[in-house]
C-alpha cells in the first residue's frame, strides 16, 4: 500500500519538474517582450506561478497601456 503513496509523490515531482521546464522556456522570450514594451522584465517571472501565471502575463500584455507605446504593423 505504501508504494501507491510513493508513486503519487513521484508523479507530483514529475509534474513539478515539467512545469519548471516549461516556465523557464517561456520566461526568456516574455522577458524581452516586456522590456521592449517598456515594462519591467521581471513580470515574466509570473510564469513560475502554477496554473494562472501565463494568464497573468497575457492579461498584462493585452489589457495594459504600454509605456513605450504600441508599434504599428510597419514599424520595428
Amino acid at each position: 500500500m505504501a508504494w501507491i503513496l510513493g508513486l503519487g509523490s513521484f508523479l507530483l515531482l514529475g509534474i513539478l519538474m515539467l512545469h519548471l521546464l516549461v516556465a523557464l522556456v517561456l520566461i526568456i522570450p516574455t522577458w524581452r517582450i516586456f522590456v521592449r514594451a517598456g515594462f519591467s522584465g521581471a513580470l515574466s517571472l509570473f510564469h513560475l506561478v502554477p496554473l494562472i501565471g501565463s494568464f497573468i502575463v497575457m492579461a498584462v500584455l493585452a489589457f495594459s497601456t504600454w509605456p513605450n507605446g504600441e508599434a504599428s504593423p510597419g514599424q520595428r
